[in-house]
């Protein structure tokens, strides 16, 4: 039994809910958006920095801060001190003896194994990625000056931002040393070990920042063309696999979605309507009249062909429209 194809024109998010769950994880959310939306990558940064420094794990992780200091996790490390008229640990006599004789014979001076907290220790390098996750997020947001315009979610994503990076700079988290997003086996040492309880709002943070935005995130930003044109973009998929070909994920690529032999460039990522965008099957290019309204094929065909540089174009006015774009796109790769 065949399941029923999305109608593009009738959709509404139904096709770019279908893309999103299609696409090849985990992305680079800012490319993703640029090109499943035609959203420029300044705009899906602030957005991106306002959603994760004011999301309910970020929240949770800052009002638990000042417990989770307490709560720390440490090591116990020896360090050599060099000590003067004093002993502050067990002597090391070998390094005293160096030390004597640089001190021309000094006999006072003494290095000692003194014992000291250690803070550098997976758990905590857990909690200073989650932390720098959301003081990151500000980055994107302080860009945008505080006099443009008054939003709630700015300032609040600015005061979160301001309040992770002090907490970063605390005596107990600033020795701690973490290269990017911390390492899978230090998350899941975090999560299994005893102390696992104080942390539990930091691995929450660093699973929230994997994918930062949902399609309910996006969805405002999605007009209806763009809407119409992921259902014919999702329907030349669904025919390619029909036919027996494996479609892989989709992924995005140079202000591009690929799948395969099957290219979508959004319109407003090239400006210019006169330049391709649409939906490419190999060297063929389909896509949906400018004004969806428009139902003559041969006003959408010069549309196209304005704007294909020479490839074959078919107009797509309805959704039987899809079928017959995949066979023209067959043929011309077989070069019938």
């Amino acid at each position: 039994m065949n399941t029923p194809r999305i109608d593009p024109f009738a959709a509404g998010l139904d096709a770019t809910e279908e893309l999103w769950r299609r696409l090849a994880r985990p992305f680079d959310t800012a490319t993703t958006v640029d090109a499943l939306l035609g959203l420029s990558p300044d705009v899906v940064e602030q957005l991106v920095g306002v959603l994760v420094a004011t999301c309910d794990e970020a929240e949770l992780l800052l009002d638990e801060m000042p417990k989770t200091l307490r709560r720390l996790k440490t090591s116990v490390g020896a360090n050599n001190e060099r000590c003067l008229s004093e002993l502050r640990g067990p002597i090391q006599w070998s390094e005293t003896f160096a030390a004597q004789a640089s001190s021309l014979g000094n006999r006072d001076v003494y290095v000692c194994a003194s014992t000291r907290r250690a803070y550098d220790i997976e758990e905590n390098q857990v909690l200073v990625g989650a932390l720098r996750a959301v003081a990151c997020a500000g980055t994107g947001v302080d860009s945008v000056g505080e006099d443009s315009y008054e939003d709630e979610g700015l300032r609040r994503a600015r005061h979160n931002a301001k309040l992770a990076r002090r907490y970063l700079d605390h005596r107990m988290l600033e020795a701690v040393r973490v290269d990017g997003r911390p390492s899978a086996r230090a998350i899941k040492r975090t999560r299994s070990g005893k102390t696992r309880a104080s942390y539990r709002p930091a691995l929450a943070m660093l699973e929230r920042v994997t994918e930062p935005l949902s399609l309910d995130d996006l969805s405002p930003y999605c007009d209806r063309r763009t809407r119409v044109q992921h259902g014919v973009l999702l329907g030349v998929v669904e025919e390619l696999e029909s036919r027996g070909m494996r479609v892989p994920s989709l992924r995005a690529e140079a202000g591009s979605l690929f799948a395969g032999p099957v290219e979508y460039i959004h319109p407003r990522r090239r400006g210019d309507r006169t330049r391709l965008h649409g939906i490419l099957i190999g060297n063929v290019l389909v896509d949906v009249p400018e004004r969806l309204k428009e139902r003559d094929p041969r006003a959408v065909a010069a549309e196209l062909r304005a704007r294909a540089h020479g490839r074959q174009i078919v107009p797509v006015v309805a959704a039987d429209d899809i079928e017959h774009a995949v066979d023209v796109a067959v043929r011309a790769a077989r070069g019938d």
